[in-house]
């Protein structure tokens, strides 16, 4: 009997775990608990159908991403978890949580991480759910404040609340926190703490706390803790926060059993604290991004079980230690870099073959100095095997990538872009058959691509730009095999790409820059089909065919496109759809003609400089008037544009650069201008615009830049432009019509560097305020504004100024921000010389030649040390000049000719370096280097010889030019020169619009040089520049002519014409 109850009683327990194991004891979930679930899908948004299985009357056990009791089949697990939130942007869940949750009593695991609830606060109905011991809302999409009901779930050992950043999720206090004294895990990373002051002793009291993570939670202050209790944390994270202390919290230190600690991207400064080595632990130390300095301790190297070690951009220097870091031998990650102070003393040493577990090596901008042929050999020697990226920017590294290269099997990126590495690449790059990422440029690569190189199956992005390489590459056999290739930079070499007609490229290429290589003469007709191709720079390549109707067709898909410095003919197709709201295009430099298109109103830069694009801007600019446009940068300048400047600017509002110099515009500024209140920089110079400068441009109160020289703008300079545009850096209004006194008004520009008002008719003195000019005056210019803009795609704008300095036109760009010039030449400028303009101590070129300014030179001109550049020439200056001019070292062009000076030259190495015209026509002017002591007659008699050579040369020159140009030349009275303001008027007018910018006809100076040549048997050397030419000076035996003619030259002239026989020359000033 007992033995039959013993029998069934094993029988009973076998049919019950036999139910358990397969779940068929199980009734499945409570009619409740599959109803509270299809209540709470109902509330739910899922564009991705991830909740398709929770329908009908099935059992909610056999649902996805439900978990059951096997036993009870009560719910106890919710995986709603999405991963990755980035690639799920429009697909995952949202909506509200619906309360029905609440009957799942036996819940105990709730994931909703990586879904969007759109702000929504984290419903309080939370903390009923006790039965809970893991809840995960990370990146869920909450904001607002964190309900304190949350510390209602005793049972809680994983919280999971890092918040989506864009929502604001935040906590006023953390005292909740009381009620979860089994927390293990916490992660509030992108909550606002900022107010939550008791945030430290509140998790200070979680004894069982493992795991911490308090990353980007704007913590502005760690209190100070008397007992810390945290003895079981094993990994904290403070990350990127705002702490108002400049060291590490000594609270930090205690924590003995660490082996993750994360600190970078915070404000900590000093020496890496000595304090750290306590924690002996540690397998995880992450310090990038503070600040850092001293050295590299030697003590860290005693860490040895630290795995990953981040010391990335501090301000750590001195040199590492060449022994210590092999200590290190566990090291997986090692990042050393932007520590621009810090350096390997003889490079990467021999110890480094004992980390033989490495995979990740950077040392960016870290002095290495050493060949990159020992840098594979040292880390061959055992990371071969394991490293799978390294960077190694900016290391000084030298001399050749030698097959040693090809060891790397598993390396996955290579950066070695900015060094001096040289030589062909290795055939045994293609060995590496893991590389995905490959950046050599800016380097001194030369050689052909290796055929190798189209094994590299795995490539997806290349960058190979600014290197010396050449020769041919044959896509069908250098990317035979690229098929992921993604991107390809190889800008600034000197390759022909040489495509059969049906190669096709990688499908997945999306960005393309071939600047430079010889792509033509023929369009690239492998490009179509490219579907993915978003960025394509084919600037210099030899294409002189038109654009072909499929490639305009594909436009639509482009953010970037540059096509500019080709021989493109053709027209321009209407561009009316772009990809994104930054997109650029460039055609500038080639040979387009006819009309411009119409262009797509979300285009930020369009560049169409320097073709042959004709007719007006009417159906250009007010096409769709109603439609706002967003380009920042419109670029027209150096075509054949005509007519009037249309008025409807006010759909351009996001205009931040205007160019529109060099065409044949007509008529008035319009008053639309005035809208574009966006507005930084405006050139329409070198046109034939007149009437007066419109009054609405004040309103554009953020130009740092106008260029409206070369017009006929007429009457006087506004003076509302000196206190409406406060922020002007540059302001030329060179050669137009203007009249009346220099505003005093202009004084208020404070960050002016550049002043070009030459070439007007302005009149009466000059303004004693000049001292007022600050960015002229200090060294000091960090307030001064910056003439470069950045627009989207990392395309950089650089403003530009033409400025005639030291004689000769110089087309400023790149330096221009350094640059400070005042040119006030050829006006009617008179009176003194106010002693104001030398407290202007950073000014570099000073011209105020040709004008009828009288009285001494100023005294303090010794004061002006950054003075590389003075003409005061024909003016009325009298007296001596000041001695302290020969102590401005820097200058290295004087013009003070064709004054009324007088005594010594003063005595230095640096004025007696210049040419004696420096100092002619100046009577009673003596000393070096003019032909005359100071003790001789003032008259320089010539002998009966020298004057018939004269005649004749002059008779040569005359003739031919004047034969040229059609104007008369006369001979002026040089002793009686400064006493006729008619004449002085005369060759300084500039009004006509028709002296100073070049025509495509053969040049007439150049014409005048070939007679004067054939005449004389005198070669007269030209150089071409890229400006122009204003008035011509003949000076035969220091005695100096200056004939009435003007014409339109192509050409600038930046040297002398010598004649070594006769000293004869003829000297251009420009």
């Amino acid at each position: 009997m007992n033995s039959l109850s013993t029998v069934a009683r094993s029988l009973l327990v076998s049919v019950i775990w036999m139910g358990l194991w397969d779940g068929t004891l199980g009734a499945g979930c409570s009619a409740d608990e599959r109803e509270a679930l299809l209540k709470f899908k109902a509330d739910l948004e899922d564009p991705s159908s991830w909740l398709t299985s929770w329908v009908g009357q099935e059992d909610c056990c056999t649902w996805s991403h439900v978990v059951c009791d096997n036993y009870t089949g009560h719910v106890t697990e919710l995986h709603l978890g999405l991963p990755q939130p980035s690639n799920w942007s429009n697909s995952v869940l949202s909506g509200k949580l619906n309360p029905s949750l609440l009957e799942l009593k036996y819940l105990g695991y709730l994931d909703l991480s990586n879904s969007d609830f759109h702000g929504i606060q984290v419903p309080s109905f939370l903390g009923l759910m006790t039965s809970l011991n893991t809840l995960y809302l990370d990146e869920a999409g909450f904001g607002g404040l964190i309900p304190h009901q949350l510390g209602n779930l005793s049972n809680l050992q994983h919280l999971g609340l890092q918040a989506s950043k864009h929502y604001g999720l935040y906590a006023d206090s953390l005292r909740w926190l009381s009620g979860l004294p089994s927390l293990k895990f916490l992660d509030l990373s992108n909550v606002d703490l900022s107010n939550a002051s008791d945030w430290l002793n509140m998790i200070n009291a979680l004894p069982s706390l493992s795991k911490l993570y308090l990353a980007n939670c704007q913590i502005l202050h760690t209190p100070a803790l008397a007992n810390v209790n945290l003895s079981s944390l094993s990994s904290l994270s403070l990350y990127h926060n705002q702490f108002d202390q400049t060291s590490v919290p000594s609270w930090v230190f205690h924590l003995k059993s660490l082996t993750f600690l994360n600190l970078a991207y915070n404000t900590f400064r000093g020496p890496i604290p000595l304090q750290l080595q306590n924690l002996t632990s540690l397998r995880t130390l992450e310090l990038a991004s503070n600040h850092f300095n001293h050295s590299v301790p030697n003590w860290l190297y005693s860490l040895h079980h630290l795995e990953y070690l981040d010391l990335y951009s501090n301000k750590l220097n001195g040199r590492v230690s060449t022994i210590g870091i092999g200590n290190l031998s566990s090291l997986v990650h090692l990042d050393m870099s932007v520590n621009h102070g810090l350096e390997f003393e003889r490079g990467i040493p021999e110890s480094f073959k004992s980390l033989c577990r490495l995979r990740s090596l950077s040392l960016g901008y870290v002095k290495l100095n050493q060949n990159v042929s020992e840098v594979l050999e040292i880390l061959g020697e055992c990371a071969s095997n394991t490293l799978q990226e390294l960077y190694l920017d900016t290391c000084q590294l030298h001399g050749q990538l030698t097959d040693q290269i090809g060891l790397f099997k598993r390396l996955n990126r290579l950066i070695l872009p900015n060094n001096s590495i040289s030589g062909p690449l290795p055939s045994s790059f293609g060995e590496m058959t893991s590389l995905n990422h490959l950046d050599l440029s800016r380097n001194k690569i030369n050689g052909s691509f290796p055929t190798s190189f189209g094994s590299l199956t795995g490539l997806a992005y290349v960058d190979i730009s600014r290197n010396a390489m050449h020769g041919v590459v044959l896509p069908e056999i250098h990317f035979a095999n690229l098929t992921k290739l993604t991107f390809f930079l190889a800008s600034g070499n000197q390759m022909a790409f040489k495509a059969n007609p049906d190669w096709v490229p990688s499908r997945l290429l999306q960005i393309l820059n071939l600047v430079s290589w010889y792509v033509g003469p023929g369009f690239p007709h492998w490009l179509k089909g490219l579907q993915y191709l978003k960025s394509l720079d084919l600037a210099n390549s030899g294409i002189s065919e038109p654009i072909p109707d499929w490639f305009w067709s594909m436009s639509s898909q482009f953010y970037y496109m540059n096509f500019s410095h080709n021989q493109i003919s053709g027209r321009l197709a209407n561009i009316i759809s772009v990809v994104g709201t930054d997109s650029l295009f460039d055609f500038s430099n080639n040979h387009l003609e006819g009309p411009l298109p119409m262009i797509s109103s979300n285009l930020t830069l369009l560049d169409l400089s320097y073709n042959l694009l004709s007719g007006n801007l009417v159906k250009f600019l007010c096409f769709h008037p109603s439609e706002m446009r967003t380009t920042q940068y419109l670029n027209l300048c150096g075509n054949l544009l005509s007519g009037e400047i249309p008025g409807c600017w006010k759909n351009w509002r996001s205009l931040e650069v205007l160019r529109l110099g060099s065409n044949k515009f007509i008529g008035r500024i319009p008053n639309s201008i005035g809208t574009l209140t966006s507005l930084v920089s405006l050139h329409i110079q070198n046109n034939s615009l007149t009437g007066e400068i419109p009054l609405s441009l004040g309103n554009c109160s953020k130009l740092l830049t106008i260029d409206l020289g070369y017009n006929g703008l007429e009457g006087e300079i506004p003076r509302w432009m000196g206190v409406s545009l406060s922020r002007l850096s540059i302001l030329n209004l060179r050669a137009n019509k203007f009249h009346g006194s220099m505003p005093v008004e202009l004084c208020h520009l404070q960050f002016l560097q550049i002043l070009d008002l030459s070439h007007n008719s302005l009149s009466g003195s000059l303004p004693e305020c000049l001292s007022n000019f600050i960015a002229m005056a200090t060294s000091d210019n960090t307030d001064v504004a910056v003439i470069y803009l950045f627009f989207g795609g990392g395309e950089v704008y650089s403003e530009n100024q033409i400025l005639l300095t030291k004689g000769s036109f110089v087309d400023y760009s790149t330096i221009l921000n350094y640059v400070r010039s005042v040119d006030l030449s050829c006006n009617n400028l008179s009176g003194v010389i106010p002693e104001e303009i030398t407290d202007l101590k950073e000014l570099q070129y000073l011209n105020l030649s040709h004008n009828l300014f009288s009285c001494r030179m100023p005294e303090g001109l010794q004061t002006m040390e950054s003075l590389e550049s003075m003409d005061l020439s024909v003016n009325r200056l009298t007296g001596v000049i000041p001695p302290g001019i020969a102590s401005l070292t820097f200058l290295s062009y004087l013009n003070l000719s064709y004054n009324n000076l007088s005594g010594e030259i003063p005595s230095s190495t640096q004025l007696q370096s210049f040419d004696s015209w420096s100092f002619i026509g100046n009577q009673d002017l003596c000393g070096l280097p003019l032909n005359k002591g100071c003790s001789a007659s003032i008259a320089v008699p010539s002998s009966g010889n020298d004057d018939e050579e004269d005649e004749f040369l002059w008779f040569s020159i005359s003739t031919s030019i004047g034969f040229v140009t059609g104007f008369a030349v006369t001979e002026l009275d040089v002793d009686n020169y400064n006493d006729d303001d008619d004449e002085e008027s005369e060759l300084c007018s500039s009004g006509s619009g028709d002296v100073y910018y070049p025509s495509n006809d053969q040049d007439p100076y150049l014409k005048g040089v070939d007679v004067y040549k054939k005449s004389t048997g005198i070669s007269l050397g030209v150089p071409v520049l890229t400006s122009n030419l204003t008035a011509g000076m003949l000076l035969l035996n220091n005695d100096t002519y200056t004939p009435r003619f003007s014409w339109s030259i192509a050409a600038d002239v930046e040297s002398l014409a010598w004649d070594p026989h006769n000293s004869h020359f003829i000297f251009f000033s420009i």
